[in-house]
């Protein structure tokens, strides 16, 4: 009796059956292993991009901090060599003074790296990408905001101060009560040689952030020009 059930079964049409559900089933999993694949490389997608519109809007703050901090350090520079050769008030130091009362502050937009951590780091294939995207976020922007306040530290402590002290202000613009007395008071040489040292430092660390955010800017921008075609 089961030489006769096993003799009318159809073993191609069998093997056929079980071929096509192997294949089908494959072809699910494939599937849906391409259309996750697909849904995290959007994520990929949307995250890089959402830094690097970050880092571009960064790059336009730090353009401006550059400027502020490159003006003070002629300021000062100038200040030091009037000082220290005697040289009566020019009016080019006129000119620079009013950088006398401007600080500088880093308005950074990291509201996407944190996104991205919530996310996962790893949601970013790229090894290269993801370290950069870190050593920006969590190496550059920590030393650029720990030197900033204690550089604006020292504006509250002393060249606000000596602003107040020393300077009546005329149109919004500083202008020294007594020049002379001001270019020969030590504790004035001190201060400004100290701001001059801090500013120089500060603008040093904003060009090399700047340059670490065009080039973070422009490896994310070709990453996500890559992931895309």
């Amino acid at each position: 009796m089961i030489r006769k059930v096993f003799k009318k079964i159809s073993w191609k049409y069998a093997l056929g059956e079980i071929l096509l559900i192997f294949i089908g089933i494959t072809a699910a999993i494939w599937f849906n292993n391409w259309n996750e694949s697909q849904k995290s490389q959007k994520i990929e997608i949307r995250s890089l991009q959402e830094v690097a519109n970050a880092v571009n809007q960064d790059l336009e703050d730090i353009e401006e901090n550059i400027f502020g901090f490159t003006q003070r350090v002629k300021l000062y520079s100038l200040l030091m060599e009037h000082m220290e050769k005697d040289i009566p008030l020019t009016e080019e130091l006129e000119k620079r003074l009013p950088f006398f009362m401007g600080t500088s502050i880093f308005f950074s937009n990291s509201g996407p790296y944190e996104t991205l951590k919530s996310r996962g780091m790893e949601i970013i294939a790229n090894d290269s990408i993801r370290l950069e995207i870190s050593l920006y976020y969590d190496f550059e922007y920590e030393k650029i905001q720990s030197s900033e306040k204690e550089h604006y530290q020292h504006f509250q402590d002393y060249i606000k101060p000596t602003l107040m002290l020393n300077f009546e202000f005329i149109n919004h613009k500083p202008v020294p009560l007594d020049y002379e007395k001001l270019m020969n008071d030590f504790e004035f040489k001190q201060t400004i040689y100290w701001a001059l040292v801090t500013d120089s430092y500060m603008l040093s660390l904003y060009e090399n952030l700047k340059q670490k955010g065009i080039s973070l800017r422009e490896n994310l921008n070709a990453e996500i020009t890559r992931l895309k075609s």
